[in-house]
């Protein structure tokens, strides 16, 4: 019965991206390697992390973690895709950084608790939360390439904002869902207003 759930896990972890992947632009533009360097700006992003917060801050705050993530996309969205659609360049960063990080945090704890005679239930959280990652992570990419567009700054301490925000929710799945919905909902419309001011 363990094999089943943890089939199931996998699923939920690693589907929607898939889709994503399948049935976005995407796949118009055969973005593969693309998403790759997503997933290289997170292996790269992760290690800098784990150096700079042992090394030279010496303090693992949720605050810093946030922030040397956003740094690292940033440097990924910006420098290392210049010749690309929009649309292509945030979603193949945001899912590439998904999954990596699915695999890197998720894959070994879910084929672990296969192995076990019981599955528990943190396994289909923690797929549950993979999604909820995916879509947190579009969200900040869409920003940050929306924060290097504009010439005001204002828009850099919203994102400041969001990251102090999310560092001090609980890492309840429900806090989780309700702050990323809002955060989705004011992505979109800054997004929106933009786009209208643009016409």
């Amino acid at each position: 019965m363990t094999f089943y759930h943890f089939v199931n896990c996998l699923l939920l972890t690693f589907g929607p991206p898939f889709i994503l992947y399948r049935f976005s632009v995407l796949s118009e533009y055969d973005t593969i390697w693309k998403s790759a360097i997503g997933a290289l700006a997170y292996l790269l992003t992760q290690t800098s992390k784990m150096i700079i917060i042992a090394g030279v801050f010496n303090v693992s705050t949720p605050l810093w973690e946030h922030l040397i993530d956003c740094v690292g996309m940033y440097y990924f969205l910006v420098y290392h895709q210049k010749a690309s659609v929009v649309p292509v360049k945030i979603l193949s960063i945001a899912l590439g950084w998904t999954v990596a990080e699915s695999v890197f945090t998720r894959f070994i704890n879910l084929y672990l608790n296969a192995r076990s005679l019981q599955f528990d239930w943190t396994s289909l959280i923690s797929a549950i939360e993979a999604n909820i990652s995916l879509i947190q992570n579009i969200c900040i990419c869409a920003l940050l390439w929306y924060w290097n567009r504009k010439s005001n700054k204002l828009y850099l301490v919203n994102i400041g904002a969001y990251f102090l925000f999310i560092s001090f929710l609980q890492l309840n799945i429900l806090h989780r869902i309700g702050a990323l919905l809002v955060f989705s909902l004011i992505t979109k419309i800054i997004l929106r207003y933009d786009l209208h001011n643009l016409y």
